[in-house]
């Protein structure tokens, strides 16, 4: 009997491993990360990869290993990092940057 809890496969077959369907970064997405990180002065290849390693919570050892949906939440930190720290002017919730559904009724 096997020991996963969930195996449902005979006894001595493997699954076959199934490529991602998420699509692969696109040559103009790594133009546009590459013109983000300059414009915002990141020069360092260990604080770019440490950037995008924050925003897609995984191992990226290059430009070339993200998906297509992992741009826009990168390039939004790339930007939030060169526009500084915002001022406070009052509470954390006066400061938020969505509405909430309380906003919206």
């Amino acid at each position: 009997m096997s020991e996963q809890l969930f195996d449902l496969t005979p006894d001595g077959e493997s699954v076959p491993e199934t490529p991602s369907s998420e699509p692969p970064i696109t040559e103009s997405q790594i133009q546009r990360l590459r013109n983000a990180f300059a414009a915002a002065g990141i020069d360092s290849m260990d604080e770019r990869q440490r950037l995008i390693e924050s925003c897609t919570i995984r191992s990226v050892a290059s430009i070339r290993e993200l998906r297509a949906r992992d741009v826009r939440p990168v390039l939004k930190r790339i930007e939030e990092r060169a526009n500084g720290p915002q001022d406070a002017t009052g509470s954390a919730w006066d400061n938020r940057d969505e509405d909430t559904w309380i906003d919206k009724l």
